[in-house]
């Protein structure tokens, strides 16, 4: 039983959500929203020294989730970011001694409620934004002891934490325009969750004006040793990629206006109205007591 709850306990807290992402910041007055879904899955995990492993008794990891997000342009300097995440998640062993009896658990609930502020320092010759939010964890559906099957598997990692990071952006104008970004910070977790490290890349072309093909490493490294003696430690890394199918440049090129850069480049730049549809695989390569997950995601972006 021990072990089945150590498992538990260090497989099945599904991925923390991805952070807000690019270093350019909305126009004053403007506002850009988003509704993501995420569907993840699991048969490995990663154990305390990054080691790759099956699950026991063939067990298996999924779940879902949906994450709205917000911004409002206070000015063309700042943002008022906002973001709420929804998480459910299933847990089942499919090869247990038939004395055991079978081990199935499920769970869901409003996990997150994220206020923050975006700031940009500077527009040339890149792009430098300082992004800050408290990530509010909603106990009401953890409420009880890891160990009760009721809690089981575990949505979050249970903590409060407040993040700041530093982002980086530059789009470039060529023949076949493309763009890159990169963000790193520091994220202090408030209850028995080691603080951690932040990186994320991504790098994104359009091969057609309407098309914008991204891909983007996203990690978050343990800072051990921090918090208490027994700290929970938790890493990850996971690789993304996908299309991005920006419907207005599509829907102006049908309709036969002469689409120049500055119309199509609003998924990435936010320099004006945009609706895009976008969508990715994830894959994650690198854990510490984290579970391996596959992902697909889909996102339904609009900015006015």
């Amino acid at each position: 039983m021990k072990k089945i709850l150590a498992l538990i306990l260090i497989s099945c807290f599904l991925l923390p959500q991805m952070a807000f992402g690019g270093a350019w910041t909305v126009p004053k007055g403007d506002i850009w929203m988003q509704q993501q879904i995420k569907w993840i899955y699991g048969s490995e995990d990663f154990g305390p020294e990054n080691d790759r492993r099956k699950l026991p008794r063939d067990a298996k990891s999924w779940g879902w989730n949906m994450i709205p997000e917000f911004q409002f342009g206070a000015a063309d300097w700042l943002n008022i970011l906002f973001r709420m995440e929804y998480k459910q998640a299933w847990y089942k062993e499919y090869n247990r001694p038939n004395m055991w009896g079978p081990y199935s658990v499920k769970n869901h609930g409003l996990v997150t409620i994220d206020p923050g502020l975006k700031i940009r320092l500077m527009k040339e010759p890149v792009v430098l934004s300082l992004q800050m939010y408290y990530s509010i964890w909603n106990p009401d559906y953890e409420v009880l002891p890891l160990m009760d099957v009721a809690e089981q598997p575990g949505l979050t990692d249970r903590t409060n934490y407040f993040e700041i990071k530093a982002q980086l952006g530059k789009k470039w104008d060529t023949k076949i325009p493309f763009y890159t970004g990169f963000e790193t910070g520091y994220r202090f977790n408030v209850r028995n969750v080691t603080n951690q490290v932040p990186l994320f890349w991504e790098f994104g072309f359009w091969p057609w004006k309407p098309l914008l093909i991204k891909t983007e490493i996203d990690c978050m490294f343990s800072h051990d040793k921090t918090r208490t003696k027994n700290a929970f430690e938790k890493s990850w890394a996971i690789w993304r990629i996908g299309p991005n199918l920006e419907l207005i440049t599509l829907w102006d090129m049908l309709t036969g206006k002469d689409v120049t850069t500055k119309d199509y480049e609003n998924s990435v730049t936010r320099a004006g109205k945009s609706l895009n549809l976008e969508c990715q695989y994830g894959y994650t390569f690198y854990g510490k007591q984290t579970t391996a997950f596959e992902e697909i995601i889909l996102k339904v972006a609009m900015q006015f």
